[in-house]
This record gives structure tokens, C-alpha cells and sequence, in this order.
């Protein structure tokens, strides 16, 4: 059995515990002295890192919870990967929302990425289950955050969800370990020897896509991501869907139903953001088909296209999280995100949307940016594998992305029509967290040797070259025929007009008519209850009469009998127990 001792140490060599520890401890701080909540965080932030940097590869925090063994802290090639993009964005969210003076946002902000930090990080299913739980719990006070019902409303949509997650992640676990007679946290695989699909594969695999917002299952994204304030946006944005990929990378990798799944999240959320008012809902469904990639990546399963998916990953939370960054000041300057309410900021918020942009080219893969470094190897996946229409619904999802996020966030938010609005440039510490996002996202997309390095698998990459130019060209190509397809429609004012107006998502299904399906459900629970309770209500009371009238103070029973009665009756128990001896 584990020590305490054994415990603390465990616990204490975990970089994801020492930002929990830093957020319990902002926590504390007084209102009166919350301006020094912020600078606490990025202390502990940096503390974790430096952590991190001092343990190598390897396993640690080895316990033993009622005889079985559990792996707190593993770290390997993609765990460090997603630990490093985890930490730089917990950093420079801490930066952006510097002027937040919210205890729970506070907390929220800097708990979140320690319990994805933690997922990331885990051996074992335990372990993972412990920090999967305690991420969906401290990311909801994030939409909690701005108060209003609406907000509450979702936030409570958002964590039944999340918790649905935990449910099914709980119940792989068992079956995993009635199946294999072990909790270890590595490949589990969705079909057995035989080809036969796994129940225990099935539940966590549904456990993953939930946080991966798989198709049908994604509606939480746009639901709950846009009610948190400018900052809160920006951070729910990173680390659910990615500690997703990471479980799906280590769990599912060369599993092909992963392939379908992601070529119908790249495709879908092109067509609702296309239409969408809400510029916050329109990188929401980019978040969608941005994983969706990654998600082909994994189904594919090669090293080539492992370390595709989870580089994507990498440089994904970087310039989305620039996007989210660059709409969040707009929204903080301005008070609203819709389309038709914004334009013409450029005028006096031109340090923005030259972010802005950065983030654009980044996620739209054009040469010398984030995305196009790691990006080839995902539709290269395809290519590789002959697979035709999947290379196809790649690179037309690829176009979608230029056209709904490189072009539509940044031409409705600072150009377009004139909005009227001149608010001040973004305040310095967001200028200053953009700045870095956007810093970073050219350095990945120049010089992408430091992320190949990160990998797990760099040696698949020894003879990758981004810019071959054969991939140049046909990017180049593709983004080319995206904007003159997005100028010509525009011109010909056949682009989707932006109107104020609710676009309504597969949602709808479950929000109104299921909700009047669980309305009546509940009426007829009640009446059944009511008509139940009348039928044993009357049955009991006519009983209970009859046992009165025997048994009451008039009833038969109750009359007193003469001796001789009770002289008979002894005699005949009397006989009837000769009887019984006799026969026996």
C-alpha cells in the first residue's frame, strides 16, 4: 500500500499539481489584493515549467492504490509536447486577461490547464479519470463567468456533458480492467483480435469524442464557448478538445473509423460558420474543423501522420488561440462579436488586426506560417494511403478553412462595411499576448525544426521538407482559387449576407423538441405516479378496514371468549402436535 510519504512526493513532482496549487492559492488571495492574483499565476506557471524541464523522459510518481499499480506522471515524446503547448498557453492567457479581477475566473484560468496538464500527463486510467473530472468541473466556472442566465443555463448544459464524458470514461476503466486486469493508460483499440468492436474500446472512445466535439457530439462548442467573457473564450478555446487528441493519439492510434469521424468534422463546420453572425461561434465551429484534421491523422495511425496531428496540435493552439485573442479585444473594445455590429476597425485598432491576421495566414497553412509546417503531413496521410476521396475532402476543407476563418474573421471584424465604431486600440497586456502568439506562429512556420524535435516519432521527419516545392505550389494553388472564389462571390454578392439572426445547429433537436419530449415524459411520469398511488392508496385503505374491523377494539378478536373456548383450543394444539410426533 502507498505511504503518505510516497504520496506527497508523487504529488509534489507534478508540474500539473503545482498550477493547481498556484490557482487554490490565487484563490485565497483577498479581493481587496486581487491585482496580485495575476502575477502569482505566471509565477507558478513558470515554476511548472521549470519542472518540467528537469524531469526527463520517463515514469514517475509509481503508487500502489488498494494492490494495484498507478502511473501518476509519465513522461514520454507526445506527452512533453502537449505539456510545453499547454504551459506556453496557460502563460499567455494569464497575460491577456491581466485586467480580470474575478476570483473564480482566476481560478478557472490557471486550474483548467492543470487539470488538462494532468490528463496529458497520466499513466494510468485513474489518474487520467481523476484530472478528466476536475477539468470539466473548473472549466465550467468559466462560463459561469459573466453571470447572466444564459450563461447559467449553457454552463449547466456544459457540465451535464462534460460529466456524461466522465460517466462513460469511468466505465471503460472497469471493463478495460476486467479485460486486461490492468488500469496503464496506453493503446486500448476499439476492435479486438478477432475484429469484433471492444465495449470497453466503445465507452472510452465515446468518452474521448465527447471532448473532441465528434459530429453530433460537438454542439457543447458553440453552445457554452461563447457566453464566457473576451478572456474566458480564449481559454476554454485550448485545452478540452486537445487533451481529447491527446487521449485519442495514445489510445486509438490506426483505428479507421477515426477517419470518417474527422473528414465529417473538417467538412460540416465550414457551411454553419459560413452563415454565422457571431464571429465567437465562427471560430467555435473552426475548432471543430481544425480537430477534425488532427483526428484524421490518428485514424491513420503511421508515425508521419501521429506526428502530424499532434504538431498540428501544437501550432493550433497557438494562432487559434491568436484568433480567439484578436475577436476577444474587438468584443472587449466594442461589447459585441456579430458580424453585422463590427467592421472598419482597422482604423483605430490596426495592431490587432495585423494579429489578426498572422492568425488568419497561420490557420489557412500559407507558406512561412504555424499551420503549414505540420499540415502537409496530415493530407500527405491520405495521399500515402491512396485514399482519393479523403485527400479530397481534405484539401476542400482546407479551402473552407480559408474562407470562413483566414477571411471572414478578420474582413468582418476590422474592414467590410463601416460599423461607425472607433473604440481604442486593445490595452497593452493583450497587445503584448497577441504579440507573442503571432511571434510564435511565424517562428513555427519558418523555422519548424524545434517542433519536429518535439515529436514523437522525429525520426519519421528526417527527410520531411515543408517547403518542397511541390507542397509550396499546391498550397499556394489552393489558397489562391479560395480568395478569388471568396472575392467573386463577394463581388457578385453571393457570399451569405451576415444577418442578426440565430442559425440553428443538430442541438435544436435535443433543446426543443426533446425538451418537450422530457416535459411530457415528466407529466406522464407524474400522472402514472398519481394514478398508481390512488389504486394502492384506495387497496390499502379498504385492507387496513377489514383488518380493523377484526382486530379493533369492536372486532371479533377483541370480545372476550369464555374458558372453555380456550381449554378446547389448547387440546386440539395439543393433538394435532401428538399427531405430528406419531407420523415423524
Amino acid at each position: 500500500m502507498t505511504s503518505a510519504n510516497d504520496l506527497f512526493s508523487a504529488l509534489a513532482m507534478n508540474p500539473a499539481v503545482i498550477l493547481f496549487v498556484g490557482a487554490t492559492l490565487g484563490a485565497l488571495i483577498p479581493n481587496g489584493y486581487a491585482a496580485l492574483r495575476r502575477p502569482l499565476m505566471l509565477v507558478f506557471t513558470a515554476a511548472a515549467g521549470l519542472k518540467l524541464s528537469t524531469l526527463g523522459l520517463g515514469e514517475y510518481g509509481r503508487l500502489a492504490f488498494f494492490g494495484e499499480p498507478a502511473l501518476m506522471l509519465r513522461i514520454d515524446r507526445m506527452a512533453r509536447l502537449f505539456a510545453v503547448v499547454f504551459l506556453i498557453a496557460a502563460a499567455l492567457n494569464i497575460v491577456y486577461g491581466w485586467r480580470l479581477r474575478d476570483r473564480l475566473q482566476d481560478f478557472a484560468t490557471l486550474a483548467y490547464p492543470a487539470a488538462a496538464l494532468g490528463g496529458v500527463l497520466a499513466g494510468d486510467l485513474v489518474t487520467l479519470f481523476v484530472w478528466w473530472e476536475i477539468a470539466a468541473i473548473a472549466s465550467v466556472f468559466l462560463v459561469f463567468g459573466p453571470g447572466a442566465r444564459a450563461t447559467v443555463l449553457a454552463g449547466m448544459r456544459y457540465l451535464t456533458i462534460q460529466v456524461l464524458s466522465g460517466v462513460l470514461l469511468l466505465a471503460g476503466l472497469v471493463l478495460v480492467f476486467r479485460e486486461t486486469g490492468s488500469i496503464a493508460f496506453g493503446e486500448i483499440g476499439l476492435r479486438d483480435g478477432a475484429g469484433a468492436v471492444k465495449l470497453s474500446g466503445l465507452f472510452v472512445l465515446l468518452a474521448f469524442g465527447i471532448k473532441a466535439a465528434f459530429p453530433l457530439l460537438h454542439n457543447w462548442v458553440q453552445d457554452a464557448y461563447p457566453k464566457a467573457n473576451f478572456a474566458g473564450t480564449i481559454v476554454l478555446s485550448v485545452f478540452t478538445t486537445k487533451l481529447a487528441v491527446a487521449s485519442l493519439a495514445r489510445a486509438f492510434p490506426g483505428t479507421p473509423e477515426l477517419i470518417g469521424i474527422g473528414v465529417v468534422m473538417t467538412l460540416f463546420p465550414i457551411f454553419f460558420a459560413l452563415i454565422e453572425n457571431d464571429l465567437k461561434k465562427v471560430l467555435c465551429y473552426s475548432i471543430n474543423n481544425q480537430v477534425g484534421f488532427m483526428v484524421i491523422g490518428i485514424g491513420y495511425g503511421t508515425a508521419a501522420s501521429i506526428n502530424g496531428a499532434v504538431g498540428y496540435a501544437f501550432s493550433n493552439i497557438i494562432f487559434e488561440s491568436l484568433l480567439f485573442m484578436a475577436v476577444g479585444a474587438a468584443v472587449y473594445r466594442t461589447g459585441t462579436s456579430k458580424a453585422t455590429e463590427l467592421g472598419g476597425l482597422y482604423r483605430t485598432m490596426p495592431l490587432t488586426m495585423a494579429f489578426c491576421l498572422v492568425g488568419a495566414l497561420s490557420i489557412s497553412a500559407f507558406p512561412g506560417f504555424a499551420g503549414f509546417a505540420t499540415k502537409g503531413l496530415l493530407i500527405g496521410a491520405a495521399g500515402e494511403a491512396h485514399d482519393l476521396l479523403i485527400w479530397l475532402a481534405m484539401l476542400f476543407a482546407s479551402a473552407g478553412v480559408l474562407e470562413h476563418a483566414g477571411i471572414k474573421i478578420p474582413y468582418f471584424t476590422f474592414l467590410a462595411h463601416d460599423s461607425g465604431k472607433r473604440p481604442k486600440e486593445a490595452p497593452p497586456e493583450m497587445l503584448l499576448a497577441m504579440g507573442a502568439s503571432a511571434a510564435l506562429s511565424i517562428a513555427i512556420g519558418v523555422y519548424p525544426e524545434p517542433l519536429y524535435a518535439l515529436t514523437p516519432f522525429p525520426e519519421a521527419l528526417a527527410d520531411y521538407n515543408p517547403y518542397a516545392p511541390y507542397h509550396v505550389v499546391e498550397q499556394l494553388q489552393l489558397l489562391l482559387w479560395a480568395v478569388l472564389a471568396f472575392a467573386a462571390l463577394i463581388l457578385v454578392k453571393w457570399y451569405p449576407a451576415e444577418v442578426a439572426s440565430t442559425n440553428l445547429d443538430t442541438d435544436w433537436l435535443y433543446r426543443v423538441p426533446g425538451r418537450g419530449i422530457l416535459v411530457w415524459a415528466a407529466a406522464a411520469t407524474r400522472a402514472i405516479w398519481g394514478l398508481a398511488w390512488r389504486l394502492f392508496s384506495g387497496r390499502f385503505l379498504a385492507a387496513m378496514e377489514r383488518v380493523y374491523a377484526v382486530h379493533g377494539p369492536e372486532g371479533a378478536l377483541a370480545r372476550s371468549w369464555p374458558t372453555g373456548y380456550m381449554a378446547l383450543a389448547t387440546a386440539l394444539v395439543l393433538g394435532v402436535a401428538l399427531i405430528l410426533a406419531f407420523v415423524a
